[in-house]
């Protein structure tokens, strides 16, 4: 029997959480992966599957993955810091130009739209909690 990556199961339990069906799930799990995606009847165990057991797997993976870990942490730090010294030449605001990096890391690895999702998701509640006080000074009042 085939072991599926922990991605694959948070992404299968990430979707169901948002409704869709397993049909759907196993063409996006194909277009994503690139991989034959698993049966219905695995990713609905997954479903069952606890939390601590879920952590303790998908810590496993991280472990087994160290080094490739490492070597993106360290490709990605080179890339901010020539950002960040090609900003000091050009006399730009350093941490904004650091931000700015790191946003585009973000989108390149999530890909545009569930970047947008996330950052439009963020900025809804983020303008909730900033109303929330506004609304407790006028209830007070």
């Amino acid at each position: 029997m085939e072991r599926f990556q922990s991605e694959v199961k948070l992404f299968v339990l990430n979707e169901r959480s948002e409704g869709k069906g397993w049909k759907i799930i196993k063409e996006r799990i194909q277009e994503r992966f690139t991989i034959n995606p698993p049966t219905t009847r695995a990713m609905q165990k997954w479903e069952k599957l606890d939390r601590i057991a879920l952590t303790a797997e998908v810590m496993k993976d991280v472990r087994g993955k160290m080094g490739v870990i490492e070597a993106e942490a360290l490709q990605s730090a080179q890339g901010l810091l020539t950002t960040l010294w090609q900003a000091k030449d050009d006399g730009q605001d350093l941490e904004v130009a650091g931000w700015k990096w790191f946003f585009t890391y973000l989108d390149k690895r999530l890909g545009d739209q569930r970047f947008e999702i996330l950052v439009d998701s963020y900025m809804r509640e983020r303008k909730k909690l900033l109303a929330a006080p506004a609304a407790e000074v006028k209830n007070e009042q």
